[in-house]
């Protein structure tokens, strides 16, 4: 499949709109096995997938997420074959995923947030009401049901996880992200340290590496963060209102530096939105609630979340968050089935994808 094309043909929001009888509208959704509680008027969500590894775990998650008020928007890393994925897709009867233009995500770089606002461009485009980031290893802890219903009433809240900078639990308080370099370098993104500054913690071949970055970097002007917002930092996962959607594009389009600035900054998707939102005159930021509704585990030091077991799902379940992340059917598969069969999602899906390999 091409990006912008569908698994299957789409619908246009219009039409839609017109497939649902006023009584589906204000009562439930059938055929998606969960319900809408009650909606009084019709919210789309748009549900933003990052995917880069494993197509039947990604067949599973478009499973769970499927219902009449979502639209999935999927990003497939450029880095990787997309053929296993269409064919997983394809093969589970995943319908109506919109597959976007593809980006360079690796790591630490700024194509993960270009790929993310290639989701939020395209979904305020389609008139979608709400916007959900997720990775590809995540999986909702909720029917889809509610989860439409908690961003209806959302409104023009937006849950970001999000905190002002700088920050002492991050490393030199996050001045490495706002004040210092970072280049791709044989595959890696990798930050300059200036001199004065501490590198007690980097081994042999770091500060050697460091001592060449620190070359190529003499020549170029101080790094400042752009004047006109106040850095914040927080999780990459969100959950933005239309507002909040409008904001940023809107804010991107007459300030086409910022987005250059952060070609230079490691991890620039843990505070390129929070820093709009919350570091800018945005109208809506005392909207903006620190809750990004997602369950995680993270070990100390850890540059990644620990990947979620069986043995975690009562802490799961008991979180009441949106969604958990991350998980590995290759490490254990049991834990998707036992949240795929909590969420109304084919447990199947995994096993027919499986197939066509």
């Amino acid at each position: 499949m091409r990006p912008g094309s569908t698994a299957t043909a789409t619908h246009s929001r219009s039409r839609i709109v017109a497939d649902l009888p006023e009584t589906t509208r204000q009562n439930h959704c059938e055929g998606d096995g969960s319900r809408t509680f009650g909606l009084t008027a019709l919210v789309t969500l748009a549900c933003i997938v990052l995917a880069h590894r494993a197509p039947e775990q990604l067949a599973l998650l478009m499973s769970a997420l499927h219902h009449r008020h979502v639209r999935v928007y999927v990003h497939l890393d450029r880095r990787i074959p997309s053929d296993p994925f269409s064919e997983a897709l394809e093969a589970a009867g995943s319908r109506g995923v919109v597959l976007l233009p593809r980006y360079d995500g690796r790591w630490g770089g700024v194509g993960i947030v270009d790929a993310a606002l290639s989701g939020l461009t395209q979904g305020v485009a389609d008139g979608c009401d709400y916007f959900i980031l997720l990775s590809g290893q995540d999986f909702p802890l909720r029917p889809m049901g509610e989860i439409v219903e908690f961003v209806r009433e959302a409104g023009s809240r937006s849950y970001v996880d999000h905190f002002a900078l700088p920050a002492p639990h991050w490393r030199f308080g996050g001045r490495d992200r706002t004040d210092f370099y970072t280049y791709d370098l044989l595959g890696r993104r990798e930050t300059c340290i200036p001199r004065g500054e501490d590198v007690s913690f980097l081994n042999r071949r770091g500060l050697i590496l460091n001592e060449l970055l620190r070359m190529r970097t003499a020549l170029k002007p101080a790094r400042r963060f752009p004047p006109y917002v106040r850095p914040f930092g927080g999780s990459q996962w969100w959950n933005l209102s239309h507002a909040a959607a409008d904001y940023i594009l809107g804010f991107l389009g007459e300030h086409r530096d910022y987005r250059r600035y952060h070609e230079h900054t490691i991890l620039p998707d843990e505070m390129f939105f929070q820093s709009i939102l919350l570091g800018t005159e945005f109208p809506g930021r005392q909207g903006v609630v620190n809750d990004a509704h997602r369950f995680a585990i993270w070990p100390d030091r850890a540059s990644h979340p620990r990947t979620l077991t069986t043995s975690d799902l009562p802490a799961i379940v008991k979180s009441e968050k949106l969604f958990a992340r991350k998980f590995d059917a290759s490490v254990d598969s049991t834990v998707l089935a036992e949240l795929a069969a909590r969420v109304g999602a084919r447990t199947t899906v995994m096993a027919d994808a499986a197939k066509r390999d």
